[in-house]
């Protein structure tokens, strides 16, 4: 039988559909407004992708910030269910999970049988998500994979020290006005998100088998600096990182199917 799960974020949406727990096709469509409508465009995207009609999805379920949105959902499941039960089937060994978006970000502790223990989130401010890193790249006038490039190419980050993005962005403006190379200006963006992360991360139990999912994960300087405070290498993943709530998703559609 063929499931689907969708995770609808604030900015992306996501859809998986899986047979047998195996991935038979995904896809992520951006948006800026028009959640529903995001999550039908990806969703047929999906669909033609795997050669599949929609009345052969057994069963969806949603997830994400606009799972109430997604018109053909046949239930919905809150994002850390879903991410915890990804990792009950790949990458079993983590135990602590971030969970890095669009404009929000929460860490989650799995115990060994892939339940969630405990876990928390940032508060409304987007300071550490990938909003934060738009903004901030659109400051500089580069686009995203710029800014992960650049990193690596710095010998002196700048210093970002305002919590507020709206303040960061004036600090970026100002070392612009100033000269710093872009290169440094970046990576101090990325030391300054994962000041974030690794922040948030350690409200609760940080264990040696650390993951990193959402489109955060995406940016390597974001990610090496993460590593370096937290002091360790985070797990590499078996699937694409900005898909695994939505694939989660479709494993608890698969549950919720064939406890009917």
């Amino acid at each position: 039988m063929i499931y689907a799960g969708c995770d609808l974020g604030t900015v992306t949406a996501k859809v998986v559909i899986i047979e047998n727990d195996d991935i038979v096709a995904s896809e992520t469509v951006a948006y800026k407004n028009l959640p529903k409508q995001a999550a039908v465009e990806v969703f047929e995207k999906t669909l033609s992708k795997a050669g599949l009609q929609s009345n052969q999805i057994e069963y969806c379920v949603a997830t994400g910030f606009g799972k109430k949105a997604v018109p053909y959902a046949d239930a919905d499941s809150p994002e850390i269910v879903c991410l915890s039960r990804t990792f009950r089937l790949l990458n079993k060994d983590v135990r602590t999970v971030i969970d890095a978006g669009g404009q929000s970000m929460r860490a989650i502790n799995i115990s060994n049988k892939g339940r969630v223990i405990d876990s928390t989130a940032n508060e409304k401010c987007a300071a550490g998500t990938g909003k934060f890193i738009e903004v901030m790249a659109r400051a500089l006038e580069l686009p995203l994979d710029e800014v992960s490039r650049l990193s690596f190419e710095s010998d002196d980050p700048v210093s970002i020290t305002s919590q507020c993005g709206v303040f960061a962005e004036s600090e970026v403006i100002t070392y612009v006005n100033e000269g710093k190379e872009r290169a440094d200006i970046v990576a101090g963006i990325a030391r300054s998100v994962a000041g974030k992360v690794t922040s948030l991360v350690r409200r609760i139990s940080v264990d040696e088998k650390v993951a990193m999912v959402g489109g955060v994960a995406f940016n390597r300087g974001v990610v090496q600096y993460v590593e370096e405070e937290l002091g360790l290498k985070l797990a590499e993943l078996e699937a694409d990182p900005q898909i695994f709530g939505a694939f989660g998703a479709a494993l608890m559609a698969k549950e919720k199917h064939m406890s009917q």
